[in-house]
């Protein structure tokens, strides 16, 4: 059976928001049944009142490698105790019915199965006694293609496949897991709209942003990886939706790489034995980041939690669209990154810096500078950024800002400073640069509910090129959805210089999120902890995180290499943004 997202759905498809309407509207013959998707019927509809919660369970267990028949029947023993707890969603690892250490298709040969075959028949008993749905993660094979697949597969609760999904960000599994490009699958449930991707898919924010934009409620994550709570957290605030995440424990092996080989037994070996105990967690939060189940440690668990079942569905920010057209471009292609042209790769000292509550915030900042080029110079080092909290200046100062950029010149530094919104404008951001130029950037994004002046917004992102870095100017707003950080990459920034007045728990996970994208992030914060935040997984300790200055050195050649979500159509993400369809 296809998963819904096979087809283009006309708008009042995208939302089970009105579902009873389509019902109503099918069986009166006004709209024809679109292949593929499966309305609820019109006794179905009318038998119960919809329900307020779903009760879901992330089974954690270890699968042995390459005994699928001991597995399988963990898998129902494990997920029929679920559901004698109440289980209405059962989630199960990746890979759970093969073990996850695999290294080519001879190996897989002995391991994968078709869809339908003997897993689903055997989950979907459970399911069908129990009337749950039921996710799990198992190698594939399509015999009419010869090709495998690492993929996650959801049941109804009929006990029928629901839809089956091919992983995209595998690297090592390629060895034997072939390409896929088909949307990330949805499928309308009496609990709403869920949504399915596998492991290291989460860590592309592309993955999960295209599930919400066709208004996911529920994302259903297979894992085999360590995970934080703070990560998922991200996720569920960026996307205002809930996840389950169901993870293993155990060991693994690395595989080994044979002299003689085929297009069968070509391996591709890892690194290192994968340790599955290593972080290794299975999550339930809700779309607000309540943490329902935290289930970890080397045994069999089964973690429960009660979604809420939502009426509405929004994101934190109005997504722009029309402002993310690079995703659809190709700039991240090895080649064409060479040919960026970005200054020279430097190592450099940037600082946030919080002066404090002031009557004068003017010479407060002046101060806070001028001590902040004064600590960085007892350490040798030469300060060439510093950054200032989001509503600090109450509005421009003639006097003050010709202080300020006599400092800049003087020192050679430069400042980035942050005026608020007034009755005409919206707030503003201003680089005082050391070469005695400024440059000025007006906030691109709004916050839900966020009372702004009209048609004010900027439409463009400003980056600059320092003879320092590929700098990139930017509030905490604009920053929050994950498309920003995305086109900035493909832009080739290496510093976002990001004024913040924000005291939310998510903010330093946020940020730390972004960096995923390779990119450095300098934000001095009003309202909490100044943060400088390393992109490229080089540098040890990542982050820095202080009350009122942070310095630290910040080395551009770190993120010059950026990634690039792979087997990603973003398509679904750059359509135009539609209110009645929730995908702002």
């Amino acid at each position: 059976m296809r998963s819904e997202t096979s087809l283009k759905r006309i708008p009042l498809f995208r939302r089970h928001r009105v579902r009873s309407a389509v019902v109503a509207a099918v069986l009166a013959g006004l709209i024809p049944l679109l292949p593929g998707h499966e309305p609820t019927t019109a006794a179905a509809a009318n038998a119960s009142p919809a329900p307020k919660s779903l009760k879901t369970a992330t089974i954690h267990f270890a699968p042995e490698e390459g005994k699928v028949e001991n597995n399988r029947a963990k898998m129902v023993e494990l997920a029929n105790q679920a559901a004698g707890k109440g289980a209405k969603l059962i989630v199960l690892p990746e890979m759970a019915t093969s073990g996850y250490s695999f290294f080519s298709r001879a190996e897989m040969s002995k391991a994968a199965e078709e869809v339908p075959g003997k897993t689903t028949d055997a989950l979907g008993a459970v399911a069908r006694q129990h009337h749950a749905y039921i996710a799990f993660g198992m190698p594939v094979h399509e015999p009419d293609t010869n090709r495998y697949y690492n993929s996650a597969v959801l049941l109804g609760p009929d006990g029928r496949t629901r839809g089956v999904y091919h992983k995209r960000n595998h690297l090592i599994e390629s060895s034997y897991n072939a390409s896929s490009f088909e949307p990330i699958p949805t499928f309308d449930t009496e609990y709403g709209r869920m949504a399915l991707v596998i492991c290291s898919d989460m860590f592309n924010s592309q993955f999960p942003r295209a599930a919400a934009v066709q208004g996911a409620d529920i994302l259903i994550a297979p894992a085999n990886v360590g995970i934080d709570t703070d990560f998922v957290r991200v996720r569920t605030f960026e996307n205002d939706f809930s996840m389950i995440v169901a993870n293993r424990w155990g060991k693994g092996t690395k595989g080994t790489k044979p002299e003689v080989f085929t297009q069968n037994t070509f391996t591709v070996p890892s690194p290192f034995p994968y340790d599955f105990d290593f972080g290794s967690r299975s999550i339930i939060m809700t779309h607000d980041g309540k943490v329902l189940a935290d289930v970890s440690g080397q045994s069999d668990q089964i973690g429960y939690g009660e979604v809420p079942v939502r009426t509405a569905r929004t994101f934190p920010v109005e997504r722009k669209p029309a402002m993310y057209s690079l995703m659809g471009q190709d700039t991240l292609e090895p080649y064409t990154q060479k040919q960026f042209h970005q200054p020279d790769p430097a190592t450099f000292t940037a600082a946030a810096v919080d002066p404090g509550p002031s009557t004068a915030p003017w010479q407060a900042a002046l101060d806070a500078a001028a001590k902040a080029v004064s600590q960085a110079e007892s350490s040798g080092k030469k300060l060439r950024l510093i950054v200032f909290p989001a509503n600090y200046f109450p509005g421009s100062d003639t006097a003050g800002l010709a202080k300020l950029t006599s400092f800049a010149t003087g020192r050679g530094t430069d400042l980035l400073i942050h005026y608020p919104a007034t009755g005409t404008e919206v707030p503003k951001s201003t680089l005082i640069a050391s070469t005695g130029q400024s440059y000025d950037y007006r906030r691109t994004h709004h916050k839900r509910g966020e009372k702004l002046p009209e048609g004010r917004l900027s439409d463009d992102y400003l980056v600059i090129d320092r003879d320092y870095a590929r700098l990139a100017l930017m509030q905490d707003v604009d920053m929050m959805p994950p498309e920003t950080a995305q086109v900035l990459a493909r832009m080739g920034v290496d510093v976002v210089a990001m004024n913040t007045d924000w005291r939310d728990p998510v903010r330093s996970a946020l940020w730390k999120s972004r960096t995923g994208d390779y990119l450095h992030i300098v934000t001095a914060n009003k309202s909490g902890p100044e943060g400088i935040y390393l992109g490229g997984y080089k540098a040890d300790p990542s982050f820095t995180e202080d009350e009122g200055i942070v310095i630290r050195d910040i080395t551009t050649g770190d993120v010059r290499a950026k990634p690039s979500a792979r087997f990603f159509d973003p398509t679904t993400i750059l359509e135009p943004c539609r209110e009645e369809a929730h995908t702002c």
